[in-house]
């Protein structure tokens, strides 16, 4: 079957499964996943970068909206995946969201990919690539590319007519225990291709993203649909949270998820100074009661460091702490210490747990006691 009729059969395949594979309406094959941001882009930006890499001087490609901030990414790669540079060139286009999230992928016009026999992805190992290269947890990154196809750039057999021949050992036979992690017969161009998404371009992406923040832009990367793109944003904010406060809204909002991942992310944008705010304070205090022990810990732990503690904050303590957890109780009997809690009904309720029939407890709240300045 010579190379024209192949890609012919290609492209009928890929049609088939057109509702699973996308292919544009030049005939290139395409695998887009879900956008971060579903907005306009008016404009492409583009950065020479050393990639430190195979290859490593390399274009990469910002696409803006109309605030220049960046929508999505793209890089142009070819490559060979092979040594000895037998094998086709690898000719792909790789997108990424703008939170380093793997996006898909394109080929170039009458280009395919294809195994080590040369013969054209199915639309069904096409799926299967995407569906490897969208998990950034492969196991991938921890092998080397000897093991992933087995050792040795020549093998010697002798033919029918007992001449010494010589096969590519590198695009022969992959590594029995890797065949779960790449499309089977194209083993390198799995291995490279998830390489180049996860490698440095993926952090140069992320920096460039961040480059742009802002709250409106922060606010549309916490509106995505995609969990992890929610995770990551909310992991740059992690003290930084007091240089956008038009979003403080979304993050208590977050709190009060019941995704324990998104909540305690959430959680951890905080830090002490963001409660010298009196409202920001309320607002946190105000999801107190739904949370479990560990979040409590956290809103406690923070509320020690605070600048301040403002009277409505005190009231809600002193009604709350003799319905707390012990471990809670004598964590907030370190918040009346920290912020000098002193006055006469906070003294009043630790009075009370002095008498508690909690040993531990009692001797906790004793010791404060006994620390008390005097009028």
């Amino acid at each position: 079957m010579n190379k024209a009729v192949k890609q012919n059969l290609l492209l009928i395949i890929v049609v088939f499964f057109i509702g699973m594979v996308p292919v544009s309406k030049t005939g290139t094959i395409q695998y887009i996943n879900d956008r971060t941001l579903t907005i306009e882009v008016v404009d492409v930006e583009k950065r020479l970068i050393d990639f430190e890499e195979e290859i490593s001087m390399d274009t990469l490609y910002a696409h803006l909206s109309s605030t220049g901030a960046p929508v999505f990414f793209s890089r142009n790669v070819v490559t060979s995946v092979c040594f000895d540079d037998k094998c086709r060139l690898l000719d792909v286009i790789l997108y990424w969201n703008p939170t380093g999230r793997y996006l898909g992928f394109e080929l170039p016009e009458e280009e395919y990919l294809s195994k080590h026999d040369h013969e054209p992805f199915t639309a069904e190992e096409y799926l299967r690539l995407n569906e490897l290269l969208s998990d950034p947890f492969l196991p991938l990154g921890d092998y080397s590319y000897n093991e992933i196809v087995m050792e040795g750039s020549k093998e010697e057999y002798y033919d029918s007519q007992y001449e010494v021949k010589e096969i590519d050992a590198v695009s022969s036979a992959t590594s029995k225990f890797i065949l779960d992690y790449v499309v089977e017969g194209a083993a390198f161009t799995t291995y490279k291709l998830w390489h180049l998404i996860y490698g440095p371009t993926n952090g140069v992406i992320k920096e460039w993203t961040t480059e742009n923040f802002d709250s409106d832009y922060i606010t549309l990367l916490l509106e995505s649909e995609n969990l992890s793109d929610i995770l990551w944003t909310l992991e740059q904010l992690e003290g930084k949270l007091d240089q956008y406060p038009k979003i403080n809204p979304l993050i208590f909002d977050f709190i009060k998820s019941s995704e324990y991942s998104l909540s305690e992310k959430a959680i951890q944008t905080i830090n002490p100074q963001n409660l010298s705010s009196q409202s920001f304070q309320m607002d946190l205090i105000a999801l107190f009661p739904q949370m479990d022990s560990g979040k409590k810990k956290w809103i406690l732990d923070l509320f020690k460091k605070a600048p301040n503690v403002h009277p409505e904050t005190k009231t809600f303590f002193n009604e709350s702490i003799l319905d707390l957890e012990v471990p809670l109780i004598v964590l907030l009997l370190e918040v009346y210490k920290k912020q000098k809690m002193y006055d006469a009904t906070s003294l009043e309720k630790v009075r009370l747990l002095s008498n508690s029939d909690n040993n531990y407890l009692a001797k906790k709240a004793k010791q404060f006691l006994e620390n008390v300045p005097n009028p």
